[in-house]
């Protein structure tokens, strides 16, 4: 009797203590925590309405003549190239920021096209006639130092009418700011050489004396209000690429100087575009 009664003990101590190791050996199997394999994140869409652009234009600029600088009259008369990014809001709607440096009036030189008469001196041509006075003049002639450059930064919106076998008429406009660049000098030089500034001449009738002085000069940076309307079309050349022809007409706000006569204008500077660009699709 005893003998079954211990083994019956020793098989129940037997399967406590296999109960007891088995938490403790899958323990030293795994020494260390497990950890869920890392989530992978895509990139980052911007969304395939964004867009970049880049234009060329050819520029007829007007006034055509400012300090020294004449432009020819036809078009084209200058140039003018831009970047800038945009979103496409709908088929129907879009709206950019572009910038754009215009070259407007650059020369350095002797202007021996544009000669002027100009006073040297006073005389009474007959002494019975006491009060009249009659000129002498001689030829001057302009040297030029003029550099008049242009930034131009709009907000654009544009309505597009509809695509057209991969053509898309569109009219929009645009306002900002134009930040005009101007140093300008205009010194005028006698024929023989010598400057036109600082001519003295007496008048007979009263001997008061005069001093001539033609030249000017314009120097700054100026903000101008600068609006515009274009319109144009644009042709689908793949999913991302377009290409964009089009007119724009721009108000660049006033700008000063003398004209090709000496005469002080103050006038706006009006820019007539003809623009070919390209539109990239961003996905």
């Amino acid at each position: 009797m005893v003998r079954p009664f211990l083994r019956a003990r020793a098989t129940i101590l037997t399967a406590l203590f296999g109960a007891l190791l088995a938490p403790a050996t899958q323990a030293a199997d795994m020494p260390f925590p497990v950890e869920a394999p890392p989530i992978e994140e895509g990139p980052v869409e911007w969304g395939s309405n964004w867009y970049l652009r880049g234009d060329f234009d050819l520029t007829q600029v007007s006034p055509a003549h400012l300090n020294g600088v004449s432009l020819s009259n036809s078009f084209p008369n200058n140039w003018g190239i831009g970047l800038g990014g945009g979103y496409k809001f709908n088929n129907w709607f879009r709206a950019d920021i572009t910038a754009e440096y215009q070259n407007l009036y650059n020369k350095n030189s002797i202007r021996s096209d544009t000669l002027l008469p100009c006073i040297t001196g006073l005389y009474q041509p007959d002494p019975l006639t006491p009060g009249v006075v009659a000129a002498t003049y001689a030829t001057c002639v302009p040297s030029v130092r003029n550099r008049t450059e242009s930034g131009l930064f709009l907000g654009n919106a544009y309505f597009d009418l509809g695509n057209w076998w991969g053509f898309t008429p569109y009219v929009g406009a645009g306002v900002g700011v134009n930040v005009l660049y101007q140093r300008a000098s205009v010194n005028w030089f006698m024929g023989n050489g010598v400057p036109y500034a600082g001519t003295t001449f007496t008048d007979p009738r009263n001997n008061n004396v005069y001093m001539q002085n033609w030249d000017v000069k314009y120097e700054g940076t100026h903000l101008r209000l600068a609006y515009a309307f274009m319109g144009g079309v644009s042709y689908d050349i793949d999913n991302h690429w377009k290409v964009d022809v089009g007119y724009r007409w721009v108000n660049m706000g006033r700008i000063d100087g003398v004209d090709r006569y000496n005469m002080p204008v103050s006038r706006d500077l009006i820019s007539q575009q003809v623009r070919m660009g390209f539109r990239y699709m961003i996905d």
